[in-house]
């Protein structure tokens, strides 16, 4: 399913696809690395929802890295911004995004519920299988592309790589001198700062936000800063102010500085020197969806954060990015009307005309359908074969149901519910069909109003 090969899923468990939440939890994926360059790798619904995934039961939890959508009603966004609710909420404004971002399932995953599906025979809508593939991170493969560049990859290599570019040092200096009756200390990392009086506190808090916090936003960081006046903590930072670390550059050429005194002056050497080793800029970057948690809390993660959500809201972009993808694994996809919701199905769909013959059991079962689409096999071995004293009928109406689901004449959907494919009369009714089969490919936002 990729061009590239991956190792073997580290579980085979199976998928349970009942009632389109597909069941429990997906199967553990393979590791998965990130991949960068410029270019990569893409019968209606009885209860008549829109096409924007399954629904949730209770509130999402609490986003904890910047701002999330507001969820809108079923009825949409007005085009004055407000809530189809009327209610007067405005939608929260989306962060500066610092990158666009696709989403596509990932390999083995998809492998796994490729699987289950084909195997069930079930009808799905295009959407539900797109909002269960945005369910969870790490069912997801990640494609990230800037929108500006930006000074976030330095402030990351600073943080994280420090020691790749740079060898620490210790040396003697005087210690402070002056009156300080308070010093600043870091709740995450315990570190004391300095004091807030003093001539290089905010060269140190720079210099501790970069190498520990580049993520977040400065002003968030100097916010948390706790302020400590006990005579011994004031003490023991003034004693620790007799020794400075220093930044020896390695591999130093020559007429370059020996060693640098604050780690904003080792970023500016890193730019002025070694911009090409730290950093590299590409077009677009993929990673698994898994490591989205561990990115650090910044405008990029943000920004794949907010896309995100927006697409587990409203999953039209991941639903037109899989349908080729869908395709190329076998599945069938076709619309009801050529403006109508898409549906999923391993098994091709079959129109009946003149021609088509079936025995007298799978005409009755036809017929049931054609007057009241929507039964279930229950239903249908209860109307066809109401003697519950029968019980080989009734297995013969089950035999015929499964049959005809097989050939792809009934389409059976995640509830149960069974709808007999059209029936072509005439060559109008004949186009129709194909244009119904051809719009499944297409993509587009016509599904949006579909079952509005």
């Amino acid at each position: 399913m990729s061009s590239e090969p991956d190792p073997k899923p580290e579980s085979s468990e199976s998928f349970d696809l009942s009632s389109l939440g597909f069941g429990p939890a997906w199967a553990s994926g393979p590791a998965e690395s990130v991949r960068a360059g410029g270019s990569g790798g893409r019968g209606p619904r009885p209860d008549r929802r829109d096409d924007r995934g399954p629904r949730r039961d209770g509130p999402r939890p609490e986003r904890r890295d910047g701002p999330r959508p507001e969820r809108r009603d079923d009825r949409g966004p007005r085009r004055d911004g407000r809530r189809g609710d009327d209610r007067g909420f405005e939608r929260p404004e989306p962060p500066r995004l610092a990158v666009a971002c696709e989403f596509y399932p990932d390999d083995a995953k998809f492998e796994l519920l490729g699987k289950a599906m084909r195997e069930s025979q079930v009808t799905y809508q295009l959407f539900d299988v797109a909002a269960l593939i945005l369910e969870k991170e790490d069912r997801l493969s990640i494609v990230a592309k800037p929108l500006a560049e930006g000074a976030e990859a330095v402030a990351h290599v600073m943080g994280r790589h420090l020691a790749t570019f740079f060898d620490t040092t210790e040396v003697e200096v005087e210690a402070p001198k002056g009156s300080f009756q308070m010093v600043g200390r870091c709740p995450r990392t315990g570190q004391v700062l300095g004091a807030p009086n003093h001539h290089d506190w905010t060269r140190r808090l720079r210099e501790h936000h970069a190498r520990h916090f580049a993520g977040m936003s400065f002003d968030r960081f100097k916010a948390g800063i706790e302020m400590v006046r006990e005579p011994e903590v004031v003490a023991a930072w003034l004693a620790s102010q007799s020794k400075q670390l220093r930044y020896v550059p390695k591999d130093r050429q020559e007429g370059e500085p020996e060693q640098l005194e604050s780690l904003d002056a080792a970023k500016a050497f890193l730019l002025a020197h070694r911009r090409d080793a730290a950093v590299k800029a590409l077009p677009w970057v993929r990673f698994p969806g898994r490591l989205l948690a561990e990115l650090p809390t910044g405008p990029l993660k943000e920004s794949v954060q907010w896309i995100l959500e927006e697409q587990r809201h409203f999953p039209l972009a991941t639903a037109n990015g899989i349908r080729g993808r869908l395709r190329k694994e076998g599945f069938h996809l076709y619309k009801r009307g050529s403006k109508g919701i898409t549906f999923v199905c391993g098994v091709r769909r079959k129109c009946r005309d003149e021609r088509t013959t079936f025995s007298e059991g799978m005409t009755k079962v036809l017929a049931e359908l054609d007057a009241r689409p929507g039964a279930n096999g229950a239903q249908l071995a209860a109307k066809l074969a109401p003697d519950e004293a029968d019980e080989a009928a009734r297995k013969a109406v089950a035999a015929d149901i499964v049959f005809l689901i097989s050939q792809g004449y009934v389409a059976k959907l995640p509830n149960g519910a069974l709808h007999a494919q059209p029936v072509i009369r005439n060559a109008a009714e004949a186009k129709a069909a194909e244009a119904e089969e051809s719009a499944g490919d297409q993509a587009g936002a016509d599904e949006a109003g579909a079952s509005a």
